[in-house]
């Protein structure tokens, strides 16, 4: 049976304070400037995603975006998503190549692999991202 924290007054919740992981979050640092790159590319892929996705159109996404390049991901603009190898290509072509790759799914909200999936180099997303 379900029993509601309402009507009962018992609190599920107990007062014992949250571990965090380091990694899960950034203290604020003064130093930090959230403006430059040099702070977007110690960012993990999954928080440069986020940012990417969320932020269109701002400063941000721009950071995320070449800061997920440096890190050897490739954005499909067909598919819209964030391409990465997996291992070197089985196949490469003029037009494209073919191999296992990892991908961002931002269905599901989590990297998973695609194997002998052929990436036309025609949607490839070759925006130069220097300044």
């Amino acid at each position: 049976a379900v029993v509601s924290t309402q009507s009962t007054g018992i609190n599920p919740f107990p007062n014992i304070p949250a571990q965090i992981p380091p990694h899960h979050y950034h203290s604020y640092d003064p130093k930090h400037n959230f403006d430059s790159f040099e702070y977007f590319k110690n960012l993990v892929p999954d928080t440069l995603f986020f940012i990417f996705y969320f932020y269109e159109g701002t400063r941000a996404q721009y950071f995320a975006a070449k800061a997920l390049k440096e890190q050897h991901w490739r954005f499909h603009k067909k598919f819209k998503m964030w391409f990465q190898r997996y291992e070197e290509p089985k196949v490469i072509e003029e037009s494209h190549e073919t191999g296992t790759y990892v991908y961002f799914d931002i269905d599901l909200w989590q990297q998973r692999t695609k194997e002998d999936f052929t990436f036309e180099y025609k949607f490839l997303e070759e925006n130069n991202l220097d300044e």
